[in-house]
């Protein structure tokens, strides 16, 4: 993933990866099925000086899940 400037305050961003016990997951609302598939969030990055952070999940299995 290309390193860009902050999308808030242009500072520097830190790539890496999330991890927390449950995951952290990604429900799409166009989903109709009562039960509805989650999709995992990855990748992240985090910014330096104000700390806003960005989360990245896999775009292909995501469309497959919601049929697009």
């Amino acid at each position: 993933m290309e390193n860009q400037a902050c999308l808030k305050c242009g500072g520097e961003m830190d790539e890496g990866t999330v991890s927390v016990s449950e995951g952290v997951n990604y429900i799409s609302n166009r989903q109709t099925s009562m039960f509805k598939v989650v999709t995992p969030a990855r990748r992240a990055r985090v910014c330096l000086v104000c700390g806003y952070m960005e989360l990245y999940l896999d775009a292909a299995e995501l469309r497959k899940k919601i049929g697009k």
